[in-house]
């Protein structure tokens, strides 16, 4: 009897704290806070000076995303759709070897470039399998899908030994269009019904 009475007590705090949450669950805020500060700081960080604060800057929008990524991994999970999940496991760890990258820039190492390549070869996959399934809204597949593309060609570039910087066109087309399908999942995960949340 007292294992239901702190059941239903659990279920009216939790109801009360999503209520005081605009109705999302704390998974669901976080994971719209993660990718929404990757986003956010990943674009912003073009505009400052190179130097410790754009590279401080990349680090946060890195982990940011990396932390969005991974609890949209668990919450489609928690739903069913493995595929889908596997896909945002896949792009918490392709922006795990960006970091990598910002790391090894920071450092001083010469060729940060060789893990920012292995990042955006692991995007493709991420992106790829994230967006294939239909799960996702058709704008925010497409989005995916178009963001892969260029990361392709970079990765593809790199592995051909051309060696192009990460700040090449390649990449920065590859980022807005990987920004604004974040904004797709973000706007997914804001409209979700109760029984998906």
């Amino acid at each position: 009897m007292s294992s239901v009475k702190a059941s239903k007590e659990a279920s009216v705090i939790r109801d009360h704290a999503s209520a005081r949450l605009g109705g999302l669950s704390p998974q669901r805020l976080l994971i719209i806070t993660g990718l929404a500060v990757g986003a956010v700081l990943g674009f912003g960080g073009n505009f400052l000076p190179v130097g410790p604060a754009q590279t401080l800057t990349y680090a946060s929008s890195s982990l940011g995303i990396i932390m969005g990524s991974a609890l949209l991994a668990a919450w489609f999970a928690g739903q069913g759709k493995s595929t889908v999940a596997v896909g945002f496991a896949l792009l918490a760890l392709a922006e795990g070897s960006v970091l990598l990258s910002v790391f090894a820039l920071a450092g001083g190492t010469q060729r940060p470039a060789f893990a920012f390549a292995a990042g955006t070869a692991l995007y493709v996959m991420a992106l790829l399998v994230a967006s294939l399934p239909p799960v996702l809204p058709i704008w925010v597949r497409i989005l995916g899908v178009l963001a892969a593309i260029p990361f392709a060609t970079y990765a593809l570039l790199s592995l051909l030994d051309q060696h192009p910087a990460p700040s090449d066109p390649l990449a920065s087309v590859g980022y807005v269009l990987l920004i604004l399908a974040i904004i797709g999942w973000i706007v997914t995960v804001l409209r979700a019904t109760p029984a998906s949340r």
